[in-house]
């Protein structure tokens, strides 16, 4: 992982915990911490800087925990190809 991909998974969670005002860890329901879509959308406005950039509602719908919320932003926020 290179210094930009920690950045924004520091990021990341920097957001996520100023939505969630419970306990939490990546196995944590969305729904158990109080997060609903709306809050997920906020919370992904907030990380998303390019305003042409659109979020795949199905990907959206698949995202059940906070680890899976984690990895759905980061695939938003960095280029699949400095994944590789």
């Amino acid at each position: 992982m290179n210094h930009a991909d920690e950045m924004a998974d520091a990021e990341i969670g920097s957001v996520i915990s100023r939505h969630i005002r419970a306990s939490f860890d990546d196995n944590s329901l969305l729904a158990e911490v109080g997060l609903h879509s709306l809050s997920v959308l906020r919370i992904a406005s907030e990380l998303i800087t390019d305003p042409d950039q659109e979020i795949d509602p199905t990907g959206l719908a698949s995202v059940h925990t906070v680890g899976e919320l984690r990895q759905w932003l980061r695939g938003l926020l960095i280029p699949k190809e400095s994944l590789r």
